[in-house]
């Protein structure tokens, strides 16, 4: 390679280097606060191509006649690049989605990783970027498309993550409006699912079409009720974790939110919402049976009523 054409290229990673970071920089903020990634990875590997280019313009430039602010600029350049590898790659594995399944446009996806613990997401293409549409702490890496479903004619998707060591089922929205308008039937189907998978699961969770309120089964141990932002509102325990015993009776902790008022300047206000508990309620085992989704959610929004 001649000489000149290696100073231009050297000349041209620099400026690719700092056009980039204003780049990386709105991309970030396209994104930031929103349930959207990019598609692709983009942003992922617009940050790994400005890495990049720190790692290898100064050994490009070996030999060459160079101007002093160039040459002081690429050592700098070099060594910053060096010291930063430890953020960056954490930042990389973190931002970074891993695809696990596809079905049109609506793909299953991971992220998190390094220090950041992993979870297992579903989203739906839309241009450049995916939204998210519903996000769960389980992981699993190999998931086969015959095992989630999307139905867009009743706006919800059935999700089983099965493995060797682990076996969940979720069933949330993926058009809350379609959702909500076809209650009966997705009720119906909720249930039918959980008679289904009655026996054998770890976790199973239902996101109900009323108010988007979330049903989730621990085992055989528990039944939690989450409000739709994802407070818990209700807890049914049927099994002690200390004792690894069935309980004598079942309990029943129910929790109500009630909302402060935080004064942040003469004319402006917040309104916090927090959590206290409420009550705690022992009733026989023969008269609160394990109970499938709709039959929990009329209960437990018939005890918060009373």
């Amino acid at each position: 390679m001649k000489e000149p054409l290696r100073y231009k290229i050297c000349l041209w990673m620099v400026w690719l280097q700092l056009a980039l970071i204003p780049i990386v920089y709105l991309m970030m903020w396209a994104v930031d606060g929103t349930p959207y990634i990019w598609r692709w990875n983009l942003l992922s590997w617009v940050m790994l191509a400005g890495y990049l280019i720190g790692i290898l313009a100064l050994p490009l430039s070996r030999g060459l006649d160079k101007p002093k602010f160039l040459k002081w600029w690429l050592r700098i350049d070099f060594v910053a690049t060096i010291l930063l590898f430890i953020p960056f790659y954490f930042t990389f594995i973190v931002s970074k989605a891993n695809f696990v399944s596809e079905r049109g446009k609506y793909v299953l996806f991971t992220t998190g990783g390094g220090m950041a613990k992993p979870a297992l997401r579903l989203g739906k293409s839309e241009g450049l970027f995916i939204k998210e549409l519903y996000d769960s702490d389980d992981v699993e890496f190999d998931i086969c498309t015959e095992n989630w479903i999307i139905n867009e004619d009743y706006g919800y998707s059935s999700l089983k993550i099965w493995n060797d060591y682990y076996k969940s089922i979720h069933v949330f929205p993926i058009d809350s409006s379609t959702y909500h308008q076809h209650n009966n039937i997705i009720d119906t189907h909720i249930d039918s699912i959980f008679h289904a998978g009655i026996i054998g699961y770890d976790k199973m969770k239902f996101v109900m079409p009323e108010d988007f309120s979330t049903i989730e089964y621990c085992d055989s141990s528990s039944i939690e009720y989450h409000s739709s932002d994802f407070i818990q509102l209700a807890d049914i325990k049927y099994w002690s974790y200390e004792t690894g015993n069935f309980l004598d009776s079942v309990l029943i902790t129910l929790s109500i939110s009630e909302n402060d008022v935080l004064p942040i300047t003469d004319s402006d206000t917040l309104l916090v919402e927090r959590v206290e508990t409420e009550r705690q309620i022992k009733i026989p085992k023969e008269s609160v049976p394990w109970m499938s989704p709709t039959e929990a959610y009329r209960f437990i929004n018939y005890l918060r009523r009373r």
